[in-house]
């Protein structure tokens, strides 16, 4: 299966015992600058099957085929193939990025099965860079630390750790720089790539997984990326396994051992001058001054297009695998023991830490508030001179209504602004949490913590410009009620659209969702469709609308005021007055409204909505392969 021997002159792959059986972790790595704990991976024939449902009926498709392979602690182990070799799906597996129940075979991490904490104990480097692009390098890396590191170590030691780090990965004359993105000019491609994997190596994990981390880049900043994961494997006796795509000669001469796979089964383990051999005793002679690496996946590539297909190369594998003996067997199929492991601080420390992080990613995009203010301060200002200066006339009944709703219109369909802020980030997100870098509960405590504030400005805005133009109840009690109705809604638009977000793909399906659902809420409200007419079968939509709690609590907060509910409104002010401001909300179908009932009913869909969201993202931060 894989070849754990590979002649004389080359080092021989063998399965870790530094460790004894009973021993859980630790290996003493005094000689490389004190102790610290180390971890040797061995995986004994991994597979991996999916089955996918057809017309015909259901198919199964091998993705991984009884994958054995060592990993040591101080060595940089590559894993290669061909397009559909199955890199990056046995890259998931061995990173506890596949559900367990879905694998046969085993993984043991120093001769125990592998366990929950493994996943928090290690880092795991995505092919695409998911950074802040408002964030500096340094800021990007000094969040990672306090979320990382324990709780126990102070400020100015975290300080020191990112600085440290900073030196390490090379990046010292872009420390400063933002990350930037498509619009903003930030560090350069090779400069990112170095940022990611310092994100996921601050907290010096013990094993480190990268997919794919040469990709995108040039040759230099590729080869500049795999020395400084040389230098962390050698210095600081860390288990680093990477997916690689055709390496250039000086890379080669920095990886310890590979894996070479072929439609998810292994071909080759082992070193790099052990390769040729290997082909060679196959029956396939390297030709002088080639890249073995590269003759190999041609070899691959020529065999899979040829009638015989792989299986002579992977019966090959595995015959000289039963040759040279297996690795040892495991005693427990995929199981998972051990205690669930605490987070690196507290709850109120990631919160604090969550809230800086999102407050200046958002002061740092100016044209989110200037867009928001600028669309509250036009809108007010045409609905104030359409407006302007109603009287206590049938039309002054129109026009209050008109203007409420509308206002409440725009605030509510608007809201979809937080759609691709969150969309962006939840790449982030998920990296993040899959590693156990923060409580799920803290991030989406904190978005909302940071937003409100902003939400009471547009609000307050809005109101103001708009609310004394028209001529509404002049009473200050009745002026601010008016403000924090506006603010319930806006906070409670806000709650709906991201966790809509935190469930769909993309922003087209996400906006598509939101626009419907807010549509629908506006037509049910009541106010188009007095609540008596609607029919018994939409009535639980009348109830769920986020625009009829507060339209009933404006309009009874309006013919309610002392200046508006001793007022005429037939033009005909007398004792036979027709159109009394209690009149007008009878006719409104609310005159048993309780403002603040309404009220509390909005606070409540704004914690359910809130809720909701964090029960989404424990969705989304927990998928995994099946």
């Amino acid at each position: 299966m894989a070849d754990l021997e590979t002649g004389a002159k080359t080092k021989e792959v063998e399965l870790p015992n530094s460790v004894p059986e009973g021993d859980s972790s630790s290996h003493d790595d005094s000689k490389h600058g004190g102790k610290h704990k180390t971890y040797d991976l061995s995986i004994h024939s991994l597979t991996y099957k999916v089955v996918s449902k057809t017309q015909e009926g259901s198919t199964e498709r091998l993705l991984l085929n009884k994958v054995s392979a060592v990993a040591r602690h101080g060595e940089m182990m590559a894993v290669m193939g061909p397009s559909g070799a199955g890199k990056s799906t046995f890259l998931d597996a061995i990173a506890g990025r596949i559900d367990s129940n879905s694998l046969e075979g085993g993984i043991l991490v120093n001769n125990k099965p592998m366990d929950h904490g493994f996943k928090r104990l290690s880092g795991y480097v995505m092919q695409d860079d998911q950074l802040f692009p408002m964030l500096s390098v340094r800021e990007t890396l000094m969040f990672s630390a306090r979320l990382r590191l324990p709780g126990t170590m102070t400020t100015a030691e975290k300080k020191e750790r990112v600085e440290e780090m900073i030196t390490e990965l090379g990046l010292t004359h872009a420390a400063d720089t933002k990350i930037g993105n498509e619009e903003v000019r930030g560090v350069s491609g090779g400069e990112k790539r170095r940022v990611s994997i310092g994100v996921d190596l601050i907290h010096d994990p013990p094993v480190l997984f990268l997919d794919e981390p040469t990709s995108g880049l040039d040759s230099t900043s590729a080869l500049n990326v795999v020395q400084i994961l040389h230098n962390i494997a050698r210095t600081k006796n860390r288990t680093i396994i990477l997916t690689i795509h055709q390496p250039s000669f000086r890379i080669l001469e920095l990886i310890d051992n590979f894996l070479i796979l072929a439609r998810g089964n292994p071909v080759y383990h082992g070193p790099y001058p052990g390769l040729a051999p290997h082909l060679k005793e196959f029956g396939r002679h390297v030709p002088n001054h080639v890249n073995v690496l590269e003759y190999t996946l041609d070899t691959i590539e020529e065999l899979q297009e040829s009638k015989g297909g792989i299986e002579p190369l992977v019966d090959f594998a595995q015959a000289r695998y039963e040759r040279h003996g297996k690795l040892a067997q495991i005693q427990s199929n995929m199981s998972v023991i051990g205690e669930k492991p605490k987070f690196a601080t507290s709850f109120l420390s990631e919160l604090f830490v969550l809230s800086d992080r999102c407050l200046r990613n958002t002061l740092r995009t100016p044209e989110l508030f200037f867009a928001r203010i600028g669309l509250m301060c036009m809108t007010g200002f045409v609905l104030g001179s359409l407006f302007f200066s109603i009287g206590f006339t049938p039309y002054g009944i129109q026009a209050r209504a008109s203007y409420i709703a509308f206002a409440l219109a725009l605030l509510l369909f608007t809201s979809t602004e937080a759609l691709p802020i969150f969309l962006a980030e939840k790449q982030i997100f998920i990296r993040e949490t899959s590693r156990g870098a923060y409580r799920t509960s803290a991030y989406s405590i904190s978005s909302a913590i940071i937003f409100l504030p902003f939400f009471f400005v547009l609000a307050l805005i809005f109101s103001c410009v708009s609310y004394w133009m028209i001529g509404m109840a002049a009473e200050a009690s009745s002026f601010f009620f008016f403000v924090f109705t506006l603010f319930l809604v806006l906070s409670v638009a806000n709650s709906f659209v991201v966790f809509w977000s935190a469930l769909v793909p993309n922003f087209i399906t996400g906006n598509t969702i939101i626009t419907a659902f807010t549509a629908y809420f506006f037509l049910f409200c009541g106010f188009f469709i007095p609540r008596g007419d609607i029919p018994g079968y939409w009535i639980w939509f009348h109830y769920l609308s986020t625009f009829k709690y507060p339209l009933e609590m404006l309009l009874y907060n309006e013919f309610t005021a002392p200046g508006v509910r001793d007022q005429c409104f037939d033009g005909l002010p007398g004792p036979s007055c027709l159109a009394t401001a209690p009149q007008v909300l009878a006719g409104f179908d609310m005159a048993k409204v309780h403002k603040w009932n309404n009220a509390a009913v909005m606070i409540a869909f704004f914690l359910a909505y809130r809720f909701f969201f964090y029960v989404a993202l424990r969705f989304v931060s927990r998928q995994t392969r099946k």
